[in-house]
């Protein structure tokens, strides 16, 4: 039998551009090159295609940029082409056909669902969410609205628009009705720590609005909740759902000879009472349906005294093989190898 030919995204212009490389190394070391034809496809910082035939130790450090053998490479939006069109140092077009598409790009552009949505124009199948899931996930306001809906419980939020900045001082009193300091302040549509900052005054609440509204258009202000973190993995399809066993991020701090505190996480298997642990599962695969997900999400909730509140969906999370969604799988007797594996097969 003729070998698949996966083409693997990597990069990406956005501030996640380093933690792709991370995740799509990983991947690209596992997939079993007996089985898959794998065409590695690098975006650079600045938003150009190339196509990578060289080391994969080349691709962490972001050196596989520099690597001369390089060409330019763009996945066709025409669906005649089914592929990959390869532009060659003398001006020539090469084309080249693939079964499956797997963009293991995080942030802005890279699971937001443009990418997503090229990938349905080629007429390629392609690992993940679609257009609509992927953007709904990326885009927090989204998220809220659709689990609200679903009558999933998240937290109080105020949404803001950046053309409404003029005005602000007539929406604090609404704010602060609203929700309670400290309040957590954040762009709708940006990598989880960029431009998100902590409010307990409405001084901090201004300042902090401000600098998210030069990151999104759009800024949510909600409640910030105090409590576990849990964390959980679906996979599958609509009528095929896996819940993973949840998992806690566990904080530590240590001080610094400067005097700077810093906070380090470790992933450990949840415990939890088993009404709790089905709670989160079930909730996990609702939250899944609702916002239109495809062959994997994951889904990070804070559980405090009032119960489980669902923060954040995740539809490109980290596939590192000890990241958080590959560690979940993992607890649930599903190896790295056998996940990416499990995830092309479902896809083909």
């Amino acid at each position: 039998m003729a070998k698949k030919k996966i083409a693997v995204l990597f990069g990406g212009a956005s501030q996640d551009y380093a933690a792709s490389l991370q995740s799509a190394y990983s991947v690209l070391c596992v997939l079993p090159k007996e089985k898959y034809d794998i065409i590695p496809i690098g975006i650079t910082r600045a938003g150009r295609w190339l196509f990578f035939p060289g080391d994969y130790n080349e691709i962490p450090s972001g050196a596989w940029e520099q690597n001369s053998d390089c060409c330019s490479a763009i996945i066709s939006p025409d669906p005649h082409h089914g592929g990959i069109i390869k532009v060659l140092e003398d001006g020539n077009f090469t084309h080249q056909r693939i079964d499956v598409i797997f963009p293991v790009l995080h942030g802005k552009y890279g699971e937001c669902g443009r990418i997503q949505a090229l990938c349905r124009l080629s007429g390629v199948p392609f690992v993940g969410s679609g257009f609509e899931a992927a953007n709904a996930c990326s885009d927090r306001m989204l998220t809220y609205l659709l689990l609200e809906r679903a009558g999933i419980r998240i937290p109080k939020y105020f949404y803001l628009e950046r053309a409404w900045l003029d005005d602000i001082d007539t929406l604090f009193p609404l704010i602060e009705e609203e929700i309670k300091y400290p309040m957590y302040v954040k762009a709708s549509s940006c990598s989880h720590s960029i431009g998100a900052n902590i409010a307990t005054n409405r001084e901090e609440l201004h300042r902090s609005i401000k600098l998210a509204a030069t990151h999104h258009h759009k800024v949510l202000v909600e409640q910030c909740l105090s409590g576990r973190e849990l964390e959980c993995a679906v996979t599958g399809g609509v009528y095929d759902l896996r819940a993973s066993v949840p998992g806690e991020v566990k904080f530590s701090s240590r001080k610094e000879k400067s005097g700077f505190l810093e906070r380090s996480a470790d992933f450990v298997p949840a415990k939890l009472k088993k009404s709790l642990l089905t709670e989160i599962q079930e909730t996990s695969k609702a939250a899944f349906v609702a916002l239109g997900c495809k062959n994997f999400a994951r889904f990070s909730f804070t559980l405090t005294e009032d119960g489980a509140y669902l923060r954040k969906a995740g539809a490109m999370p980290g596939f590192t093989e000890v990241s958080v969604f590959p560690a979940l799988m993992k607890e649930s007797g599903v190896s790295y190898a056998e996940l990416l594996d499990e995830i092309i097969e479902s896809v083909l």
